[in-house]
């Protein structure tokens, strides 16, 4: 009897928990666990990306830590690199696949925040409202769907790492330390650094709070201990995280996010990304009202007008009504979205409710990390506070997409969620309660009623902007129709505004649907807490109706962007070759590359799912390659085309189908060139390969020069080298695989070999017969290498520099971890045991 009186009242809200997580996210994504899955845009690009890599692995069993099917190769460190020294991540890490994806995104991310709730001292019952209001945070459905799925995964390690911050300062500091080591690994480990990133700046924002907090309490001392034990729990998760962070980091500074050498280009600057391309994804000032109304700008960008609405009924007399199904009804900031940053309107109201009611010491940062996140967030539309932060906050240049802050918000709306309704569950005074009720009611309330029943006068729903477009898009539909006399009369200015007239008004109309809908969900919520504020409702039908509540707020929104009938029969996610991918596949020469021109050839990585592609997809990709793309390969130059040895090139057919074209004067895998051109800087190099017969003349960079002493007496300050010629002379690839090439060479004079093949000099060697030999970047991105006279076998070989140091780092500090989390909880749990035992 008094074993079960202690356990079951701790097991049962446990095993609650667990049901009700794993019944949403299983009813949720019911057509997984028949067999269906979810074609995810991310996923099939991560397939293309990963192709030759995985395929290495199975016939070779060795980890190639390269790829060459994309951007002409790179390395493979932010893509997958297999990194066995990981034991946190491969033990405790694989808890998360005991519920297959999608599912498990979202109930590990649920479970995560209840057992943070619970760390920071939340009643379980309480914490499994605030956990399904996380969840079920509509961003992760969109990215979910988009198919992000490390970014998924750390927003699922985040809150743990937080509890565990938390616990280390204010709690069981040793267990604090060990939780915090442990989760902070697995954040690490999940491989988004700009979600982890985020999530340090709001536990920055909390340390300032405890500083203060000891200050005025004068118990500095101990905060510094505690400081002293969290950042060993932090060094350690870092080392045993040691070899990719190392990697990834020394890789970083030859990417785009690392700079360009030249001048100035589209996406890069000297210090890191350019600011226009790290801010093309900032939230509106006006699209933050979505947190609280979810169509507040219209819902995702692919959303359209209905067939009936105003915007059909205007271009209906010119025969054009069809057209209402190709607009678009999203009017925000944003170049692109899936869809809104929906927080929940009954979060939002229990959140206001917890800021009132909270302490000071856990009010301010809470609300502090809110509001920064939110201002970052907005990026260029607050743009003196955004340069600012990418100026002299560390790191933050490294990172697109700033809008990505409100995933820390999606966070502390349901902390102070979790915050109000721990006060009402310990019964604070019901002035109290009511008060926050009042004033969070009314705000929340107060500005959905505003929007539903005045919104459609204060704001212009894009109607100038679409005016605009439209009658430049309509003079030409008119112009090619030869009207004429239609366009004299200002017919194409006309429509224009009538069709703007009614996209205003349908946009209008979703809003305010919208803001009655959040209005609606608000006063239920408000109503369950008025009941138990006057004792009508206990504290359990609270939890439980509340619960509820954010079922109905949040799921029917999130089915919105992310439906059940987008799951597909398993069959029809792969990958499948075309016509025209079938017609290259013939050719079995492994050297060749292909340039897709029937995708966006440097956005998409499926073409390197079946071939070596010159573009790929990949938002760290090597600095210079994309210096190459912004001169030269968007513009299709066929020199350049040529040193990549793009053999062929697919097009859209007659009929929109892909047809492939064979290139014959692609350079191929290598060939001896007869002069070098010396560069002195970028960007002489990169502006030399203007109009360069690149299978004749080499361009490299002047620093190089010396190791062609062996080949030509040229002074290196002589503008071009001449080589000396064997007309007999040739060099055949004989054997290729993504981390080692094998070549063979004769001639009968010494010879300056080029290669189709990446420059990156932290991990590939040159071996002639065996020896290693110094090697040089030619044509701004290649590699070449001086050869000498005679029958020679040349090997390329790439291996991570420094490889057993950083794995045994990683190994040494994964041990302790796990260590010493085991040391932790058994200690706790003994001190627990020793503790009084009182009479039932």
């Amino acid at each position: 009897m008094n074993l079960r009186d202690n356990l079951l009242p701790r097991l049962l809200p446990l095993a609650a928990a667990l049901a009700v997580f794993f019944c949403v996210s299983a009813l949720y994504f019911a057509p997984q666990f028949r067999g269906e899955v979810l074609p995810q845009h991310d996923v099939q690009q991560y397939e293309g990306m990963t192709r030759d890599i995985l395929l290495e692995r199975a016939d070779s069993g060795e980890d190639p830590q390269w790829t060459g099917r994309m951007f002409g190769g790179m390395p493979a460190y932010l893509i997958n690199v297999a990194y066995p020294a990981q034991l946190v991540k491969a033990t405790v890490g694989q808890l998360v696949a005991l519920i297959g994806k999608p599912a498990g995104f979202v109930f590990f991310a649920m479970l995560s925040m209840w057992l943070m709730l619970l760390i920071v001292g939340v009643d379980p019952w309480v914490g499994i409202v605030p956990s399904l209001a996380y969840g079920l945070s509509t961003y992760f459905f969109l990215i979910i769907g988009a198919g992000h799925i490390t970014k998924m995964w750390a927003l699922v390690y985040a809150p743990l790492m937080m509890g565990g911050i938390w616990m280390t300062l204010r709690g069981d500091k040793w267990l604090g330390a060990a939780i915090t080591a442990l989760c902070a690994s697995l954040e690490i480990g999940a491989n988004h650094p700009q979600i982890t990133y985020y999530f340090l700046l709001a536990a920055a924002l909390f340390y300032v709070s405890e500083f203060i907090h000891a200050l005025r309490h004068r118990h500095l001392g101990d905060l510094l201990r505690r400081t002293g034990l969290l950042l060993l729990a932090g060094l350690l998760a870092v080392g045993s995280n040691f070899a990719p962070l190392w990697y990834t980091a020394r890789h970083t500074a030859d990417t785009m996010r690392g700079g360009s050498e030249l001048a100035a280009t589209a996406e890069t600057s000297p210090r890191g990304l350019d600011l226009e391309y790290a801010t093309a994804w900032s939230y509106g000032r006006a699209e933050s009202w979505n947190l609280l109304i979810p169509d507040f700008m219209g819902g995702d960008s692919g959303a359209t007008f209905a067939a009936d609405g105003a915007t059909a009924r205007a271009l209906r007399p010119y025969g054009l009504q069809g057209l209402a199904g190709q607009l678009p009804r999203y009017w925000g900031d944003q170049p692109y979205t899936a869809g809104p940053t929906y927080l929940g309107a009954v979060a939002l109201f229990l959140a206001l409710m917890g800021l009132l009611l909270a302490s000071d010491r856990c009010r301010w940062w809470l609300l502090g990390a809110s509001v920064l996140m939110l201002l970052l967030a907005w990026g260029r539309h607050f743009e003196w506070f955004t340069r600012l932060m990418f100026d002299y906050l560390p790191l933050y240049n490294k990172f697109r997409t700033v809008s990505m802050t409100l995933t820390v918000v999606e966070w502390t709306v349901p902390v102070l969620a979790a915050v109000a309704l721990m006060r009402m569950w310990r019964g604070i005074p019901r002035e109290r309660i009511v008060r926050a009720l009042a004033w969070a009611a009314g705000v929340t309330g107060g500005v959905c009623l505003l929007f539903a029943v005045a919104g459609g006068s204060l704001f212009g729903f894009g109607e100038r902007e679409s005016a605009d477009f439209l009658a430049d898009q309509y003079y030409r539909m008119f112009q090619s129709a030869g009207m004429e006399e239609a366009i004299a009369q200002g017919a194409p200015e006309e429509l224009a505004d009538a069709t703007a007239a009614g996209m205003a008004a349908e946009r209008a109309a979703v809003m305010r649907a919208d803001a009655w809908r959040s209005l609606v969900m608000i006063l239920l919520a408000a109503g369950i807490v008025w009941l138990f504020a006057r004792r009508t409702v206990g504290r359990g039908l609270l939890v439980a109706a509340l619960g509820v509540l954010v079922l109905a707020d949040m799921i029917p929104v999130n089915l919105r962007y992310l439906p059940q009938d987008r799951f597909v029969a398993a069959r029809r996610q792969q990958i499948a070759a075309t016509a025209a991918d079938r017609s290259i596949l013939l050719d079995k020469d492994p050297a060749y590359r292909v340039l897709n021109l029937t995708v966006s050839p440097f956005n998409d990585a499926t073409t390197s799912y079946h071939h070596r592609s010159v573009g790929g997809y990949h938002g760290a990709k090597l600095a210079r390659y994309q210096d190459l793309i912004d001169r030269y390969l968007v513009q299709l130059d066929p020199n350049v085309l040529d040193m990549l040895n793009t053999r062929y090139v697919i097009r859209p057919g007659d009929r929109g189908e892909p047809v492939a074209e064979r290139r014959p004067t692609a350079n191929g895998a290598a060939w001896l060139v007869r002069q070098v051109r010396p560069a002195d800087g970028a960007e002489a190099e990169i502006a030399a390969l203007d109009g360069l017969d690149t299978r004749r003349t080499a361009v490299v960079d002047r620093k190089f020069v010396p190791l062609l002493a062996g080949l030509a007496q040229t002074a290196t300050a002589a503008a071009q080298i001449e080589l000396p010629a064997d007309t007999t002379a040739a060099i055949r690839l004989a054997e290729y695989r993504p981390q080692y090439q094998r070549y063979d060479y004769r001639s009968s004079v010494p010879s300056l070999a080029v290669f189709s093949e990446i420059y990156y000099d932290k991990g590939w060697k040159a071996y002639v017969d065996g020896e290693e030999t110094p090697y040089l970047r030619a044509d701004y991105v290649l590699r070449a290498l001086p050869l000498p006279a005679g029958e020679h076998t040349v090997e390329w070989r790439f291996r991570a520099p420094a490889w057993g140091v950083t794995e045994g780092v990683t190994l040494v500090c994964s041990l302790l971890i796990l260590a010493g989390a085991l040391a932790a909880l058994i200690f706790a749990i003994l001190r627990h045991e020793r503790r009084p035992k009182t009479e039932a």
